[in-house]
């Protein structure tokens, strides 16, 4: 098991990495400053999104996930305003 993060700048609706990487569980957070982030996959939109999350605080863990039926990070995208930068923090298997 290894732990990774990851800055991402918003563009729209914004694929975590385009990388192939199985992780076990994801948290991302939305720093102070920023707008509102939403946390789905490709197909979300102004409403149909998983997760809602607010400038300061994190998302709800995603996962924990086991090593047989991981979540692949390029399956997660963020929306929000353009330019803001979010950290995300994984763990792998």
């Amino acid at each position: 098991m290894a732990v990774g993060m990851v800055n991402v700048t918003l563009s729209a609706t914004t694929q975590i990495t385009s990388t192939r990487i199985p992780v076990q569980q994801v948290i991302i957070h939305n720093p102070t400053g920023n707008g509102s982030i939403t946390i789905g996959t490709s197909a979300m939109d102004a409403t149909n999104y998983g997760f809602l999350v607010a400038a300061g605080a994190n998302s709800p863990p995603i996962g924990p996930f086991s090593a047989a039926a991981p979540l692949n990070l390029n399956e997660l995208y963020i929306r929000g305003t353009d330019t803001n930068v979010v950290r995300v923090f994984y763990i792998t298997h």
